[in-house]
C-alpha cells in the first residue's frame, strides 16, 4: 500500500483524538495536494470547531460537548478517510484501472439500480430453462458473459469506493439478505466490501458486514460476512473514533455459536498460515515414501493391478512388501489427517497455476466457481461429458480458485496424458474423492473455502502490494483474537483454547500475544502454565499455578526447575523430594534432585543416589553424565574418566560431555587432554572462552586452580 506521511500524521491525530491538530495536519495536506471539494469540507468543521472552542473557551458549560466534539471527530475522519482512499487509487496503478473502469462504464451505482439488474440475471437464467437447448446454449453463454463483466465492474466500484453513507449502506444491505439475489453474486459482493474495509475502515461497511453475519440465511455469505468484519475490525479507529463497533461486537459474542465459529476461524486462519510449512512436510516426508515406493503397478479398465516386478518381489521378500505397503498407507493417512485437521494440503501444489490471464483480474480469484463463467466457456464445451474433470470440480474439497485452476490447466495437459490412464479416470470404477458430501455445506467449510481463496491472493497475486495484507507475518492481523477488541468479551472463554492450539503448533510469539490479550479475571491455571511454558516469569508463573490447583504434579515440576534455573537449590531440592513422595521412582526427579545435591556440595549423597540409578539402568546416558558430573566435583577422577570415556564413544558425542570432561582433565593435572577436549567443544558449541571458564568460575576456584593457571589456559585456547 502507498503511505504518505502527511496522511499518517492526520490519523495519528485523529487517533490521540485531537481534532485540533487533525485539522491543522489536513491543511498542510490540501496546501501540498490542493482540491476545493476537500477544502470545502474542511473548512466547514474547521468552522464548526472554532464555534464550538470559542462557546467553551467563553466559560459555558456544555452538556452536549462531548457529543458534539465525537460527532465533528467523525466527520473529520471520513474527509480523511475519503482523501486518503483517493490518494491511493491515484498513486497505485492497479486501482486506477479498477476505478477508472468503474467509473467510465455507463452505469447508475444506485442500489436499487444494482439490485434490479442482479434479480433480472436470476429471472432471465430461469426463462432460459423454458427454451429448447439449441437455442438456449447461445444466449446463455451471452448472459453469463455480460453478467460477469457487470460482476467485475461492480467489484471494482465497491473497491475503490469511498465512505458510505448510512443510507447506501441499507440499501446493500438489503439487496445482500434477498433471496432473488444469487448467492454467488451476494458473496462476491461481501468480498469486495471486505477488502475496501480492510484497505479503510469504514464504519457503514463494517456494520454492514456485522449485520449480514447476524441476518444472513444463506451460509456461504453469512460465512464471507464473518471473515469480512473480523478481518475489518480496526481496534485503533475502533477505541478512538467509532466506540460503536466494539459494542457490535460485544452483542454478537453473546451468542456463544458465534464464540465458537470466530475461535474456529482463529484455528482456520493458523492452517492458513502454515500451509507452506504444511507443503514442505508433505513434499519431505510424505512425497519421497509415496514416490520411492520399490516395484510398479499399472491401471487397467478394472482398477490398479500390481506388475509382475511387485509380484516377484512379494515371493522373494513377502515381510518387505508388507513394511511397504504399510509406509505408503501411513503417508496416505497422514495426509488425509493434516486435511481433516484443517491443513491447507493442496496451496503447494496449485500455488503453481496462478500465472493464467484469468487471475490477473481481482475478482476472479474470489468469484464462486460455475462452469459457465466465460473464461471456461470452452472448456465447459469441450469437457462437457468428462466425468473424470466433473467429478474432481464437484466432489474436491478445493476452494474456488483452485478449481479454476485445475479446469484451466486440465486442458493443457489432457492430450499429455497416456490414453489408459484416461480411459481408467473416465471410468465409473475410478473414485477420486471420497470427501463426506455433507461435511461440504457445513459452515465450517465455507468459511475455509473463502479464507484459502483470500490466502492465495494475498500470497500469489502480483500486484497484491496494493492492499493491506492480512497475513503478513509481522504485523500479525490473522491473530484475530489478539485484537483487544475482544478482550473481557465473552470469547474469552475460549482463549486457552487458541493459545493452547498455537503452542502445539509451534507458534510461540502469537501465544504470547493471545496471553497479553487476557483479563484479569480470565488468568486461570492454565493461562499461568502456558505463561511459565513460554519463559514468562517462570517462577512466578509456576507459583500463581500451584496457588490455584496445589495438587497439580506438572506445576510442581515446573515450578522446582524454575527454582533450579535461578540457582536456588536448596528450595528445588524441597520441591523435588515432593515430587518424589508421589512418584518415588521417577528419573526425571531423580536426577534433577541429584543435580541440586551436587551443587549444594552434598556430593555424598548425591553419588549414593546416582549409583542406585546407575546400577538399574547401566546404559542410560544422562544417568552416567550426571554420576561424571558429580565425581568430578568430588575430585573422584578416575570413576569420572571412565565413565567420560562411555560418553565420548558416540559418533557424535554431544558438547556438554566434552566440556566437563575437560574439566575433568584439568582439575587432575592433565592439561593437554583437557585443552583439546576445551577447543572441540568450543567448535561445536561456538560458545566463548570466557563464558566457558565464567560459567564455572566458583568451581575452578574450588579446585585449588589460580588465576595465572586460568589465563595460561584461556591463552592455550
Amino acid at each position: 500500500m502507498v503511505h504518505n506521511e502527511a496522511l499518517n500524521l492526520i490519523l495519528t491525530q485523529l487517533l490521540r483524538r485531537n481534532l485540533g491538530e487533525a485539522i491543522s495536519a489536513m491543511d498542510n495536506f490540501l496546501a501540498i495536494y490542493p482540491h476545493q471539494v476537500n477544502a470545502d469540507r474542511l473548512f466547514a468543521i474547521r468552522s464548526d470547531y472554532q464555534l464550538m472552542a470559542d462557546y467553551w473557551r467563553r466559560g459555558f458549560k456544555d452538556p452536549q460537548l462531548p457529543n458534539l466534539y465525537d460527532t465533528l471527530l467523525k466527520r473529520m475522519y471520513v474527509l480523511y478517510a475519503n482523501i486518503a482512499n483517493s490518494y491511493d487509487i491515484r498513486h497505485t496503478s492497479l486501482l486506477s484501472s479498477l476505478y477508472y473502469r468503474s467509473h467510465t462504464a455507463a452505469r447508475d451505482w444506485a442500489p436499487q439500480n444494482i439490485r434490479e439488474e442482479l434479480e433480472s440475471f436470476v429471472s432471465e437464467v430461469a426463462m432460459l430453462e423454458l427454451e429448447a437447448p439449441h437455442t438456449a446454449e447461445p444466449k446463455r453463454k451471452e448472459l453469463y458473459a455480460r453478467h460477469h463483466r457487470s460482476m467485475v465492474e461492480l467489484f471494482d466500484y465497491i473497491l475503490t469506493s469511498g465512505m458510505w453513507t448510512d443510507g447506501f449502506s441499507s440499501a446493500m444491505e438489503e439487496m445482500l439478505l434477498s433471496p432473488t439475489v444469487d448467492t454467488g453474486d451476494q458473496q462476491l459482493i461481501v468480498t469486495a466490501v471486505m477488502l475496501a474495509a480492510i484497505n479503510c475502515f469504514d464504519i457503514t461497511k463494517f456494520r454492514l458486514l456485522v449485520h449480514l453475519y447476524q441476518k444472513a440465511i444463506d451460509e456461504p455469505v453469512r460465512q464471507r460476512a464473518l471473515v469480512g468484519w473480523a478481518f475489518a475490525l480496526d481496534t485503533g479507529i475502533g477505541q478512538s473514533i467509532y466506540p460503536e463497533q466494539k459494542e457490535l461486537v460485544e452483542k454478537l459474542l453473546e451468542d456463544e455459536t458465534c464464540c465458537q465459529e470466530l475461535v474456529e476461524l482463529q484455528k482456520q486462519l493458523i492452517y492458513c498460515i502454515d500451509a507452506e510449512r504444511d507443503h514442505a512436510t508433505i513434499q519431505k516426508e510424505i512425497m519421497p515414501t509415496l514416490m520411492n515406493r520399490p516395484g510398479g503397478f499399472r491401471l487397467t479398465r478394472d482398477g490398479i493391478e500390481e506388475t509382475p516386478e511387485d509380484e516377484l518381489n512379494e515371493i522373494l521378500h513377502p515381510d518387505e512388501a508388507e513394511a511397504n505397503l504399510e509406509r505408503v498407507e501411513a503417508s496416505f493417512q497422514k495426509i488425509v489427517s493434516m486435511q481433516k485437521q484443517g491443513s491447507d494440503i493442496y496451496f503447494g501444489g496449485f500455488s503453481q497455476m496462478k500465472r493464467f490471464p484469468f487471475f490477473n483480474e481481482v475478482a476472479n480469484w474470489f468469484v464462486s466457481f460455475d462452469f459457465n463463467h466465460p473464461d471456461l466457456s470452452i472448456i465447459a464445451e469441450k469437457f462437457k461429458n468428462s466425468r473424470f474433470l466433473h467429478s474432481v470440480l464437484s466432489g474436491a474439497p478445493f476452494c474456488n480458485s483452485d478449481k479454476y485452476s485445475f479446469a484451466l490447466a486440465f486442458e493443457q495437459v489432457v492430450n499429455r496424458i497416456p490414453a489408459q490412464y484416461m480411459e481408467f479416470m473416465e471410468s465409473k470404477e475410478a473414485v477420486f474423492y471420497e470427501f463426506v458430501a455433507e461435511e461440504m455445506v457445513t459452515p465450517a467449510f465455507f468459511r475455509r473455502m473463502s479464507l484459502q481463496d483470500l490466502y492465495r491472493f494475498f500470497r500469489l497475486f502480483k500486484e497484491r502490494d496494493a492492499f493491506r495484507n492480512i497475513f503478513d507475518p509481522e504485523d500479525q492481523d490473522y491473530l484475530i483474537l489478539s485484537k483487544n477488541t475482544f478482550s473481557q468479551t465473552h470469547v474469552e472463554a475460549f482463549f486457552n483454547e487458541v493459545t493452547a492450539f498455537l503452542l502445539k503448533r509451534n507458534r510461540r510469539s502469537e501465544a504470547e500475544a493471545m496471553l497479553d490479550n487476557y483479563g484479569e479475571h480470565r488468568r486461570d491455571y492454565h493461562y499461568y502454565m502456558m505463561s511459565a511454558y513460554l519463559g514468562r516469569a517462570p517462577k512466578m508463573n509456576y507459583a500463581q499455578a500451584l496457588a490455584l490447583q496445589p495438587d497439580s504434579e506438572r506445576a510442581l515440576a515446573g515450578y522446582a526447575r524454575a527454582l533450579f534455573n535461578e540457582g536456588a537449590y536448596q528450595e528445588a531440592l524441597e520441591n523435588y523430594d515432593k515430587l518424589l513422595t508421589r512418584q518415588p521412582d521417577k528419573k526425571s526427579y531423580l536426577l534433577n534432585k541429584a543435580v541440586c545435591l551436587t551443587n549444594l556440595k552434598r556430593y555424598d549423597e548425591a553419588e549414593r543416589l546416582l549409583f542406585r540409578l546407575n546400577y538399574e539402568t547401566e546404559d542410560d546416558a544422562n544417568v552416567n553424565r550426571v554420576l561424571a558430573w558429580t565425581l568430578t566435583s568430588n575430585g573422584k577422577y578416575e570413576q569420572a574418566e571412565k565413565l567420560y570415556n562411555q560418553l565420548l564413544s558416540d559418533d557424535k558425542p554431544a558438547a556438554d560431555d566434552l566440556l566437563n570432561f575437560g574439566f575433568c582433565l584439568w582439575f587432575s593435572g592433565h592439561i593437554d587432554d583437557a585443552a583439546d577436549c576445551f577447543h572441540r567443544y568450543l567448535m561445536e558449541s561456538g560458545e566463548s572462552k570466557e563464558a566457558m571458564i565464567e560459567n564455572e568460575l566458583e568451581l575452578i576456584r574450588a579446585k585449588d586452580i589460580t588465576e595465572p593457571e586460568i589465563q595460561m589456559m584461556l591463552y592455550i585456547l
